[in-house]
């Protein structure tokens, strides 16, 4: 009997979104840890060097949620040793302007300060001249730095990291941790913004591996989904498309995880299965073409079927052994009236709908459906094959 209870805990969509910062970074905590010591002078001797870090790699692979972990626990130390230190994160991609990046930071940092009227560089003043009068130091992340240089210039970014230069004997008061995809775009800066903004370190971040996804999405199953809503088996399916599919994207695995639990909550389901997930990954990031359907051969499509009604009856399947589809196939054959293949054949079918990107095969040969609902294949395939006898 389906139940109208969410999978969700109440607080539990706000543990999805991309804004959040989990307690725990798996995989990424080595690099906090080395952020906070390499950023450490800034609390022990402020004011004495204007720290700057470089993290580059590519979406999805935690530089964000590192930067800004970094950074509630710069405050954190800096405050329990008495020290003034704010952490402001922007990210320029939503920046559109010179003076829409200048007005974000001030927002977070000194959103008293008025800013109508006044020049990007006028209020850069007027930040600075903040920080001196309250004794403040601010660590500045600017995330997707290479996105903002391309598309709006570098001319803020110098001057941004020229501030201090201009006023000698006071404090350093700026320092920088810049996010950006790669660091390609250091080659097209001007000798003169280089010489001010190249970064004292640099981090480069690798994309997740399976077994990582698996550890991130467990920490947030726990934190976002009631107990028992989603199963190991889930967990392990949605970081195998995000390996296949996602290039160990973990925002991908989220979204996949998020838009799987919604599904759940519209079903009326108790749990998540993989139909769920199947959905999911259709809506999310389609990858089944009709073409590439439509293009089989005759077997093809009739083991195709047979998986797909095979799975739209056992919902909580994410694999299904190679015997049982072969069963499946036998009957499906005799509606169409079609004489079926013998096991060896119909191995080499299978693993040709694997090569095609069709279906999906696991160590022990057990078949399965990643980018599709299997009912939503299995009603393509009835339609392009007519009705059996």
């Amino acid at each position: 009997m389906l139940t109208r209870r969410s999978v969700f805990k109440p607080d539990g969509l706000k543990k999805l979104d991309f804004e959040y910062v989990p307690p725990r970074l798996p995989h990424r905590e080595e690099y906090v840890e080395r952020l906070v010591d390499f950023l450490r002078p800034i609390i022990e001797r402020p004011g004495a060097i204007s720290e700057r870090v470089l993290i580059t790699g590519r979406s999805g692979t935690g530089k964000t949620v590192t930067a800004k972990k970094t950074g509630e626990i710069m405050e954190r130390i800096a405050r329990n040793r008495g020290k003034k230190l704010i952490y402001a994160h922007v990210n320029c991609r939503a920046t559109g302007s010179k003076f829409a990046l200048v007005q974000r930071i001030i927002h977070q940092v000194a959103p008293a300060l008025p800013v109508r009227g006044y020049g990007p560089i006028e209020l850069l003043h007027a930040l600075w001249d903040y920080l001196n009068e309250h004794d403040c130091f601010l660590l500045l992340t600017l995330d997707e730095i290479d996105y903002y240089i391309r598309t709006t210039g570098e001319d803020i970014v110098y001057e941004l990291t020229r501030l201090t230069d201009e006023v000698k004997n006071v404090p350093q008061r700026i320092n920088f941790i810049f996010i950006s995809r790669n660091g390609g775009f250091l080659n097209v800066l001007s000798p003169s913004t280089l010489s001010k903004f190249r970064p004292q370190e640099r981090f480069d971040f690798p994309p997740y591996n399976e077994l990582q996804l698996r550890d991130i999405l467990t920490e947030r199953v726990k934190e976002a989904f009631n107990e028992n809503c989603v199963s190991e088996e889930i967990i392990d399916f949605i970081a195998r498309n995000t390996c296949k599919y996602g290039h160990g994207d973990a925002r991908y695995a989220i979204q996949l995880l998020l838009a799987a639990g919604l599904i759940a909550d519209r079903d009326g389901y108790p749990m998540v299965i993989p139909e769920h997930v199947r959905e999911a990954q259709e809506k999310t990031d389609p990858r089944l073409r009709d073409e590439d359907i439509v293009v089989l051969n005759e077997h093809q499509k009739l083991l195709l079927l047979a998986l797909a009604r095979s799975l739209a009856d056992r919902k909580e399947a994410v694999f299904l052994p190679i015997e049982e589809v072969e069963e499946a196939y036998n009957v499906v054959c005799e509606e169409y009236s079609k004489q079926p293949v013998g096991r060896v054949m119909l191995h080499a079918l299978a693993s040709e709908l694997k090569a095609a990107g069709i279906i999906v095969i696991d160590s022990n040969f057990r078949l399965g459906l990643d980018g599709v609902k299997a009912e939503v294949m299995e009603r393509f395939l009835e339609n392009l094959l007519g009705k059996g006898r």
